[in-house]
């Protein structure tokens, strides 16, 4: 990919969730990203990615970036991207066609067909946030990856296009402003997190990243390295704490604290563990008991992450392997659950590196995508752009992806 950004430019993702804020400041070197400066700090005025507290939000993405920035020696040239999370996000497949002339395919045309595709892809009350490629068709019979020179009377694309809602979009980008924050463009959460847990084998052979959050479950599918499905359930690793609190009648705290010392989807053997309380009290349980509340949970969870996959043809047939992650990813014994529930082989999607901060912390998948979303924001973030008729502004990052993808 032809790298648009110099030594001088820094890029800055907000990882924006139920649970917790991150900010992560990173430079390309070699082309390659290095972190500069990261901080986090406990999410404040949403609940099950609902933004209910606008100001609580704001303020805390205001500490976290004051935190963050401080450790820069320079703070002009920085480019802001962040995530967003939307349960009610929509994926839409759209044709579009062209009279292409009988000239031969160019990379003009290529700019003008995909440009026309963006602007009729506006749905009311819709933000379009995503427009990924599939498929360009040539006189309406033949499929290919790679059009430029191919002569033909009607030129046509189908892209795979992500809306969220324009309420939640203008709410959240508004806790930016008022700030004084400004953000370049918003990536899906989901799409985020399937970019950096999947490999590019996992991509071309069929799988989907399942990302269990705090609050939501995001399920992103990909067949031939590309996406194919895309889903925000609200599920999540809150709903397992909730239960525990219930079930034992402790606090959500020391019931989210038992989850993460204690937690398994394996039947454990009949021993008695100790819960720290509220009170510095401890309470003595059989963790028989604690499993016979998780794994219910669990296996909803994925079943009706499974139910919505295999209600698209598409998806279950492509489908070769499951990958997990997010934070509730870590408990002991999913993947096992997961390959009985999908009947495919599972894995856990992490770092694997003991030298790096993120190793063994799924959790931070989002963030680790956002990085790779910023860092291509040529490739992948200039929807937005177009629909704000910013045409001049983007030709060579079109002209770039373009080159790099189909020429």
């Amino acid at each position: 990919m032809f790298n648009l950004v110099n030594k001088n430019k820094t890029f800055t993702v907000f990882d924006i969730g139920a649970d917790k804020v991150a900010c992560v400041v990173f430079r390309l070197i070699n082309d390659k990203p290095k972190i500069i400066a990261m901080d986090h700090k406990k999410s404040s005025g949403i609940k099950k990615n609902k933004l209910y507290d606008p100001n609580q939000l704001s303020m805390v993405i205001e500490k976290v970036f004051a935190n963050t920035i401080k450790k820069l020696d320079r703070k002009k040239n920085n480019i802001i991207f962040s995530n967003i999370t939307d349960s009610n996000i929509l994926s839409k497949k759209k044709f579009t066609e062209i009279n292409s002339g009988k000239f031969g395919i160019t990379k003009k045309i290529v700019r003008k067909i995909f440009k026309k595709s963006i602007l009729n892809s506006t749905i009311k009350g819709k933000q379009l946030i995503h427009s990924f490629p599939i498929n360009f068709y040539i006189d309406n019979k033949k499929i290919t990856d790679k059009p430029i020179g191919q002569i033909c009377e009607k030129f046509g694309i189908s892209c795979f296009n992500l809306m969220v809602d324009r309420f939640c979009f203008e709410a959240l980008d508004n806790c930016y402003k008022k700030k004084k924050i400004s953000v370049k463009g918003f990536f899906d959460s989901g799409v985020a997190s399937s970019i950096s847990s999947l490999t590019n084998s996992e991509k071309n052979q069929g799988s989907v990243c399942i990302d269990i959050g705090s609050s939501s479950s995001k399920v992103v599918v990909y067949l031939k390295n590309k996406i194919v499905y895309v889903a925000n359930i609200p599920i999540g690793g809150n709903d397992v704490t909730l239960d525990i609190s219930k079930g034992l009648e402790i606090s959500p705290e020391s019931a989210e604290l038992a989850k993460i010392i204690y937690g398994t989807l394996n039947l454990p053997f009949n021993e008695k563990i100790e819960i720290d309380l509220d009170s510095n009290e401890k309470k003595l349980i059989s963790k028989n008991l604690l499993y016979g509340i998780i794994k219910p949970r669990y296996e909803e969870i994925l079943e009706i992450i499974r139910d919505n996959l295999f209600d698209n043809l598409y998806a279950r047939i492509g489908i070769n392997s499951i990958v997990l992650t997010g934070g509730a990813s870590k408990i002991f014994g999913i993947e096992n659950l997961s390959e009985h529930i999908f009947n495919r082989k599972s894995r856990i999607g992490r770092i694997e590196r003991p030298d790096s901060f993120f190793h063994n912390k799924p959790e931070f998948s989002t963030l680790l995508g956002l990085i790779e979303l910023a860092k291509n924001y040529n490739k992948y973030d200039f929807a937005t752009e177009y629909l704000n008729n910013k045409f001049l502004t983007i030709y060579d990052r079109v002209e770039n992806w373009i080159e790099d993808s189909y020429a």
